[in-house]
């Protein structure tokens, strides 16, 4: 079995207060837990789940200080007690729910917190591979279970808003697209969007209205919350199920109508990737796996506009906040 030296300290961004720039500091190399693996992370992006993190509105359960990064991509170098099923030396994409992120040259995780790599996945690529692509999976997934034929999704010029168009399109399911600004709309349909609302216009209710029920679309995949979640599902079909799967506008859920609770049986539910459980799951399902690897060089591909180095994470997150909409940046701990 293939060895690696483990360092005993090395460099992380630590996030020692919410709301505050990380700081890059030396730490030590934990002692490995039952189950949990050490993993040399080579690429981890920043996602907009990192940036609420960050600010201190995710619940991450981090006890601070503590390395944010919710995913990347790297190699296990070392396995922990009673760790079944995985070989020192296997390239993966992860997520880390512990104290010691991918926003460092190593993290913790767990056996159920990783997805192998093809090899000819680079890291880059493979670096996001679960908080878009298997959400987005997991969401047709969710579509088809509930039966629809068409959605509705905010934020829809997001990284994860051009995926879905590609990958629903492709599964032949109508995508009504909200997004607040002429040029997501311009990018959405680059990507070949048959349908874009922008919520700003005068007309955007009853423009939604109409082409909800022309195209009956009962799911409704919401990333921002607040009023606009009731305000929306007001306007869908009968029978209609809001999965509710962000919190942009850092607003409580509302204007959700009794009348349509009770005499529509419309229904708002969450739909965290955390804690929806389905069998097609990449995480546990080997035909998933498989299907993921391939799908992550097409149609569930990520592009970025920068990389930087650890040293330069704060300049790299500052950027990304003024340019969410463009692409994702990536930092490389280990470059």
């Amino acid at each position: 079995m293939e060895q690696f030296t483990i360092p005993k300290t090395f460099k992380a961004a630590q996030l020692v207060e919410y709301g505050k720039d990380l700081q890059i500091a030396e730490i030590e190399t934990p002692q490995l837990q039952d189950g949990q693996l050490l993993i040399k992370v080579e690429a981890a992006p920043v996602n907009p789940s990192d940036l609420q993190l960050i600010a201190g509105h995710y619940p991450a359960g981090k006890v601070l200080p503590a390395v944010p990064g919710i995913e990347g991509s790297g190699i296990v170098v070392q396995l922990g007690p009673n760790v079944e099923n995985v070989k020192l030396g296997t390239k993966v994409a992860f997520t880390a729910p512990s104290n010691y992120g991918s926003y460092a040259q190593y993290a913790v995780t767990t056996s159920q917190n990783i997805i192998p790599l093809d090899d000819d996945i680079s890291f880059e690529l493979g670096a996001s591979s679960i908080v878009n692509p298997v959400t987005v999976l997991l969401m047709l997934v969710e579509t088809q279970e509930l039966g629809a034929k068409a959605i509705v999704h905010t934020a829809a010029g997001s990284a994860l808003g051009r995926m879905l168009v590609r990958y629903f399109q492709d599964s032949g399911i109508d995508v009504i697209n909200v997004v607040r600004r002429q040029e997501q709309a311009d990018l959405l349909k680059q990507e070949g969007a048959k349908y874009v609302l922008n919520q700003t216009s005068e007309t955007f209710f009853q423009d939604l209205n109409a082409l909800a029920t022309q195209l009956n679309a009962t799911v409704f995949f919401d990333a921002i919350g607040g009023s606009l979640t009731g305000q929306i599902l007001t306007q869908l079909p009968n029978k209609s199920t809001a999965l509710v799967y962000g919190l942009l506008s850092g607003q409580p859920i509302s204007d959700v109508t009794a009348n349509d609770l009770l005499f529509k049986s419309k229904t708002v539910k969450g739909f965290w990737l955390a804690t929806s459980v389905h069998k097609y799951n990449p995480f546990a399902d080997v035909n998933a796996q498989k299907k993921l690897n391939e799908l992550l060089k097409t149609t569930l591909k990520t592009e970025y506009a920068n990389q930087y180095p650890l040293d330069k994470i704060v300049e790299g997150i500052e950027y990304y906040k003024v340019n969410q909409t463009s692409r994702k940046i990536l930092i490389r701990p280990n470059q």
